[in-house]
């Protein structure tokens, strides 16, 4: 269970550059008005509105292909396994990789495409639409999905998110600090264990959890980056990493990352781990996933219809039972979940992130200033 943990978690690392999507697609505009990027499908489906014709198609294909949507994470074993038994689809094949690789292999592979379909972090949405990789394409329960977390034209949808939080072993840590100004207590010197900010993700959203927490946002990262140097001066910052190899050894006993990856690795630890899940009281942000269909999907119609089911409610269910948030507001986590999760209050502070150009802007500002400004280096 740990290497698939650790395999799972290897996709929230974005390598320096990955911040703006990749070296390449750095240099170019990261969000796009409406249809910029849109290629006419005249011969597919641009929303659910015939079900049937849908189906039929992707029945028809017998066939889906994905890139960085393999089984062990959030739940999506359940989630292929329950979608190709509800359609009949026989054959479906996943190549795990991070996001800038996803949108790279589709435009690399557009004359011979392999891939149909992928899961792709937030930040890297706005370079799909860039590069012309992603397919339009509305479910039907597209109303639902909060305006921040699509793109107005169907060529990104936000299936699921975390939530930033503290991971706590409560037999090495106490008391467990409920809010960032904890944090910053003496009794947890050289213990707040984050991923770098310059080369993953996960750091790069504490960074802004912290801003949130003090004043800050994402067209403001400044609070955030004057928490961790002060956080770093008084010796309480362990910049190490977190890796559920340290967290079962005890090497790391109190990390900030998504709630979803912490409650994963307190079930896959337990009897060895006693790992407490806390949302900060003070303030938390998310980190959404997004969906894209390749332009050139082989598979396109099993590939509409799999975003379709992905953000039906039966689909959004699936991924509570990996502990990770449904988009849609109307889904409610099965209250057997619920009661392996935080309270539903204490979700109450978390707040979206709703200025992504700006937060772009903010992480790469992190990347570039983390050495020098916070550690001292």
């Amino acid at each position: 269970m740990i290497n698939v943990l650790q395999k799972s978690l290897d996709r929230r690392r974005i390598i320096k550059g990955g911040v703006a999507a990749g070296a390449a697609m750095a240099t170019h505009p990261l969000w796009l008005p409406a249809g910029a990027a849109a290629q006419d499908a005249p011969d597919l489906p641009a929303d659910a509105s015939d079900m049937d014709a849908l189906i039929a198609g992707a029945q028809e294909e017998n066939k889906i292909v994905s890139y960085g949507m393999p089984r062990e994470w959030a739940n999506l074993g359940e989630m292929w396994d329950t979608f190709q038994e509800k359609y009949s689809i026989e054959t479906w094949e996943d190549t795990d990789m991070g996001s800038a690789t996803e949108i790279a292999k589709f435009l690399a592979e557009k004359d011979n495409p392999v891939a149909d379909i992928g899961d792709i972090g937030i930040l890297f949405a706005p370079s799909a639409v860039q590069f012309g990789v992603a397919a339009p394409f509305k479910n039907d329960t597209w109303d639902e999905i909060p305006d921040w977390a699509k793109h107005p034209d169907g060529l990104w949808a936000t299936q699921y998110y975390g939530s930033l939080s503290f991971w706590v072993n409560t037999d090495l840590v106490d008391p467990v600090p409920r809010t960032w100004e904890d944090l910053l207590k003496p009794e947890y010197q050289g213990l707040v264990t984050i991923d770098d900010p310059r080369t993953a993700a996960q750091g790069n959203f504490a960074v802004i959890g912290a801003a949130f927490a003090n004043g800050g946002d994402e067209t403001d990262i400044n609070p955030g980056l004057a928490y961790f140097k002060e956080m770093n001066d008084i010796g309480n910052l362990n910049p190490t990493g977190l890796d559920i190899s340290k967290v079962q050894k005890g090497e790391v006993a109190l990390g900030i990352g998504w709630d979803y990856l912490g409650l994963g690795w307190r079930d896959s630890l337990a009897g060895q781990v006693n790992l407490e899940v806390v949302i900060p009281e003070d303030g938390s942000t998310v980190g959404p996933y997004v969906s894209i269909i390749n332009q050139w999907a082989p598979n396109p119609h099993a590939a509409r219809l799999m975003r379709n089911f992905i953000l039906s409610p039966e689909g959004q269910v699936i991924y509570t039972k990996g502990y990770a948030t449904p988009i849609l507001a109307s889904v409610e986590i099965p209250a057997d979940i619920q009661a392996k999760r935080p309270s539903q209050e204490a979700y109450a502070v978390v707040k979206p992130i709703e200025n992504w150009p700006a937060a772009v802007a903010s992480f790469q500002q992190i990347a570039d200033n983390w050495g020098n400004d916070v550690l001292g280096q």
